[in-house]
C-alpha cells in the first residue's frame, strides 16, 4: 500500500494541481490530507471540489474548524482571520457542509492522521512539545506511526522505546524500524515553511515501511497574484512566492 499525505494545502489550486499531478507518476493507492485545506489562499472552493473529485479523505483542521465555529476563530491573529473570512465568502453551501462533517482524526492501514498532535487535537503544534510530552504520546499510542500538519514543516520524531529522537527528512527516503514508534510531520502544499516555495507532500510505503519526501515545483507567481487580487494579506500572497516570513518583513 502507498498513501500520499497532504498538509496544510491553505486554498492554494496551483500547488495542489501540481502535487497530483506527481502522485499520478507515483502508483499511489490512496491519498489522505490533514486539514487546512482553506485559508491563506484564494481557491478555496476549487481545492475543496478537487479533493472530492480525487476521492481525498481529510482530517479537520484548524483553519475548517474556525469556518464553522465562532470560538475557535477567535484564536486566530488579524491577518489569518481576514484571510479565513474572505475563504468563507468564496465557498459553496455543498463545500460548508463538508467541512463540518470532517472528523479530527483517521484511522486506516494502522496509522493515525490528525492535523495537530496524536491522538485528536487539531491545535496543538508538535514543534512546541516537549520531549517529556513526545514520549508519553507515543509510547501510549495504539498505532505505530502517526501523521501531522499544522506546523508546516517536514520532520521525523522517532521514539526507540528509551528516548525521542527527530530527523530531518527533506531530501531523502527514511526506512522505519519495526520496533520504533514515529510521528511524522509532513509539511505543507500551499505555505511550506522550511525548505522554500515548492509544494510538498509526503509518501508512505507500508510494504517497504518507508516514508519519502516529494517537493514540487508549481506557478507560485498565479498563486500568489489570486491572493492579492482576493483582498487577502499580502504576508500570504509573499511566502507563496518568495517563502517570506513575517518575521523576515519585521510584522512580529
Amino acid at each position: 500500500m502507498r498513501i500520499a499525505i497532504l498538509s496544510d494545502i491553505h486554498s492554494n489550486f496551483e500547488a495542489l494541481e501540481s502535487v497530483l499531478e506527481s502522485i499520478e507518476k507515483e502508483s499511489i493507492d490512496e491519498i489522505i490530507s490533514l486539514g487546512d485545506n482553506i485559508g491563506y489562499g484564494a481557491d478555496p472552493e476549487k481545492v475543496i471540489k478537487t479533493m472530492q473529485a480525487n476521492n481525498i479523505k481529510s482530517v479537520l483542521g484548524n483553519h475548517e474548524a474556525a469556518c464553522i465555529d465562532q470560538d475557535a476563530l477567535l484564536s486566530f491573529n488579524t491577518r489569518a482571520k481576514k484571510a479565513l473570512l474572505i475563504n468563507k465568502e468564496m465557498l459553496s453551501s455543498e463545500s460548508l457542509k463538508y467541512i463540518a462533517s470532517l472528523q479530527v482524526f483517521i484511522i486506516r492501514h494502522n496509522c493515525r492522521f490528525v492535523h495537530g498532535m496524536p491522538p485528536s487535537s487539531y491545535t496543538k503544534y508538535i514543534k512546541y512539545e516537549t520531549n517529556d510530552a513526545l514520549v508519553q504520546i507515543l509510547a501510549n499510542s495504539s498505532e505505530q506511526l502517526s501523521f501531522v500538519g499544522h506546523t508546516h514543516t517536514l520532520k521525523v520524531y522517532e521514539y526507540n522505546r528509551k528516548e525521542v529522537k527527530t530527523k530531518d527528512i527533506e531530501k531523502k527516503k527514511l526506512k522505519l524500524d519495526k520496533n520504533s514508534s514515529y510521528i511524522v510531520s509532513t509539511g505543507s502544499v500551499g505555505q511550506p515553511r522550511n525548505i522554500g516555495i515548492k509544494a510538498e507532500y509526503i509518501i508512505f510505503d507500508s510494504v517497504e515501511n518507508t516514508i519519502k519526501p516529494r517537493c514540487v515545483a508549481y506557478d507560485n507567481k498565479k498563486a500568489a497574484e489570486k491572493i492579492i487580487k482576493a483582498g487577502i494579506p499580502e504576508i500570504y500572497s509573499l511566502r507563496v512566492e518568495q517563502g517570506i516570513s513575517l518575521k523576515q518583513i519585521n510584522l512580529i
